[in-house]
């Protein structure tokens, strides 16, 4: 506590005409506890300079005394004289969060209208749902403007739980047919907060409002209903650029996210089609790089479907920014759209030309003879963007012809395109085991082929038809000397799996390319086989070895994962000690714990972290207490991720743990960190507490 010299340099220092002086002193106000620190704070909310009222408010969570903090500013709200106090009096309140909200709430049965709606204002900042009954009452205050703000605190209080969002929704409803019409307006924005999904019956009397047209229009986009669903598409058509704007957005926005019904489409698509003012603003927005509309507006395009805009489209499939809104604009279009952006392949940019040929197969799963006949020469494209699109596309449109051309690509310079070609490859096996089978007789473990061999075997590992997969191939393949063709095959093994590929896998650990020991670790991983892994870790000095084989262990051996991973928590190789922290995650229990409480005490932050992200999913008591622990850590990072986690946790205890910390605690950005985490926690009374 200051003794009282210093409590009296600061007061005067609250006096000083220089306004950088007054706000220095304000931080020291937290250090004063009891009345005199509440005083003068209210004092401080009351400067003249907005930069001093800021640190004040900042400052009101920190002070230790709450109670007299929170009488103090609750009594400014009554102010009549000092407009600047009154508002930072609310600022304060909600940054002191839980704690004012009862002060709040009797506040809002006492002043007067003023008053009142400074005290909606405050239960509107502090998601609680305490405050959700006092503000549904304040609906029906005596004053317009008590009623509108508390509409409009009703869309954040809501926030606080589902249940308190329900509530909030019913009483934003029922605003709905009120006559005061800032009423309304404040409840339509408030339900948008809310994402409330309301039947359109609600909203479709609004529409014509010209002040509530907007909101009510926005509200279309959040019901399910297919009349909801045609006013947006009217609205786009609206004379409003604002309203048309707004409707074009959200009905982009639910063509993006909602799964829309053939039949539904089909006559959405026909409204919109007879709308000429709205297709001539969806082709405005669609062509103008400045409107944010633009990528709603794409989507748009291809509900209308009128192959004249496909160029519009493929345009947009080479901006990175409008690859995925273009191309899903094509799914929209459907099949329609295959032969007219067939014929713009030749003429298309590269990049272009790559994101079609992706796309087409996927407009439509039976492609002509055109379409493949151009996939195909696109296999030998200089482009390797190009010839990947083709691989993929042939991937799934291809037929058993394509095997061999699959085959040969396995072998291609390029990584990317022999990786893709072993991935199509494997498809088309599954799609087509008969041919697949045949060609598979021909090619010889130690052949040119023999990747190609091993990703065909274990894909007929996949085929219900009795065949028996040629385990004997993958397991000579191990011998080739292309350390491609030996990774492949042990990635095979791990699909095959049985003994037989175990011990051949084990083979591969002792393999002289890094990446094929690599790959068999992971595969070991894969098949669930533990013993060799352990071995390895005890013998291998590579730490990329290391940290494959601890998240191989774990998923194999979840137990033994994590009594070897216990030694390396410490390992003086941070990048170990990560990866040994990592491999634990699918871990539960107290020994769990334990290897996190040994990560804690690495000298390394980056794992002192790691372990406390892990530690923080623990409902272990000793969890919380090394949470805890950690607030007093040397690294500020520690201490600030300490904080976070601290302040999201339901134990009753972790409350006392941040704030005895926030009365130590220097670093700036460290008490930043507490006094969100103390506005986070349970407020008193809850199930929680």
């Amino acid at each position: 506590m200051m003794a009282g010299a210093d409590v009296e340099r600061i007061e005067r220092a609250l006096s000083d005409e220089d306004p950088e002086a007054r706000r220095l002193a304000v931080q020291k106000l937290p250090l004063v506890r009891g009345a005199d620190g509440a005083r003068l704070l209210v004092r401080a909310l009351g400067d003249a300079d907005w930069r001093v009222r800021k640190e004040a408010a900042v400052a009101a969570p920190l002070h230790e005394a709450r109670d007299h903090i929170v009488s103090y500013l609750l009594d400014a709200l009554d102010d009549k004289q000092n407009i600047g106090l009154r508002n930072a009096a609310v600022e304060a309140l909600i940054t002191i969060g839980p704690d004012a909200v009862t002060g709040a709430i009797d506040a809002l049965a006492r002043l007067d209208a003023d008053g009142r709606k400074l005290a909606v204002e405050v239960l509107g900042g502090i998601p609680d749902s305490r405050g959700v009954i006092p503000l549904a009452r304040a609906l029906d205050d005596t004053d317009p403007n008590v009623r509108a703000a508390a509409a409009e605190a009703l869309g954040q209080a809501g926030l606080s739980s589902e249940e308190t969002r329900m509530q909030a929704t019913r009483e934003l409803t029922r605003c709905l047919s009120n006559d005061d019409v800032m009423v309304k307006l404040a409840a339509l924005e408030a339900l948008t907060r809310l994402d409330a999904r309301l039947p359109w019956s609600l909203y479709e009397p609004l529409v014509q409002h010209p002040l509530l047209r907007r909101q009510a229009v926005a509200a279309a986009s959040r019901s399910r209903e297919e009349t909801a669903l045609l006013a947006l598409v009217e609205a786009t058509g609206d004379r409003s650029m604002t309203i048309a704007r707004e409707a074009l957005i959200s009905l982009g926005g639910w063509l993006l996210t909602e799964s829309v019904g053939t039949e539904q489409l089909a006559r959405v698509r026909r409204a919109i089609r007879a709308s000429e003012r709205a297709v001539g603003f969806v082709r405005r927005c669609a062509k103008d790089r400045s409107d944010s509309a633009r990528p709603y507006a794409l989507l748009a395009l291809g509900l209308i479907r009128d192959p004249a805009d496909l160029a519009i489209i493929a345009e947009a499939l080479s901006d990175e920014e409008l690859d995925e809104q273009a191309a899903l604009a094509l799914d929209i279009f459907g099949r329609e759209a295959t032969a007219p952006l067939t014929e713009m392949l030749p003429r298309a940019s590269e990049h272009t030309r790559a994101l079609l040929l992706s796309l087409l197969p996927r407009l439509d799963p039976e492609p002509d003879a055109s379409l493949l006949v151009m996939l195909r020469e696109a296999l030998d494209d200089p482009s390797v963007d190009v010839a990947l699109a083709a691989i993929k596309g042939l991937a799934t449109s291809g037929d058993a012809s394509d095997l061999g051309r699959m085959i040969s690509l396995t072998n291609h310079f390029d990584v990317r395109v022999a990786k893709a070609s072993v991935l199509a490859l494997r498809a088309l096996t599954a799609m087509h085991p008969g041919p697949a089978r045949m060609l598979l007789r021909g090619l010889a473990p130690d052949g040119e082929h023999v990747t190609a061999g091993c990703a065909m075997v274990a894909a007929l590992a996949g085929v219900a038809d009795g065949a028996l997969p040629d385990v004997e191939f993958v397991r000579r393949a191990l011998s080739n000397p292309d350390p491609r063709a030996r990774r492949v095959a042990v990635e095979s093994l791990a699909t095959l799996g049985g003994e037989e590929a175990k011990s051949a896998v084990v083979f591969a650990l002792a393999d002289e390319e890094r990446e094929v020991r690599i790959a068999a670790v992971r595969a070991l991983g894969r098949l669930g086989h533990g013993e060799p892994l352990v071995a390895l870790i005890g013998s291998s000095d590579d730490r990329d070895v290391i940290a494959a084989t601890l998240r191989a262990l774990a998923e194999a051996d979840p137990h033994q994962g994590l009594l070897s991973a216990r030694p390396l928590v410490r390992s003086p190789d941070a990048a170990i000690a990560c990866a040994a922290v990592e491999a634990i995650r699918g871990s539960v229990g107290a020994l769990r714990d334990d290897v996190l409480f040994d990560a804690l005490e690495h000298s390394d932050s980056e794992v002192v972290k790691l372990a406390l992200a892990e530690l923080s999913r623990s409902s272990d008591a000793r969890a919380l207490a090394r949470l805890g622990t950690c607030l007093d850590h040397p690294s500020w990072e520690v201490r600030r991720l300490a904080s976070e986690l601290l302040g999201h946790s339901k134990a009753p205890a972790a409350k006392e743990l941040l704030r005895t910390r926030l009365e130590r605690e220097k670093e700036p950005i460290v008490r930043g960190a507490l006094t969100l985490a103390l506005s986070l926690r349970p407020p008193p009374g809850s199930e929680e507490d």
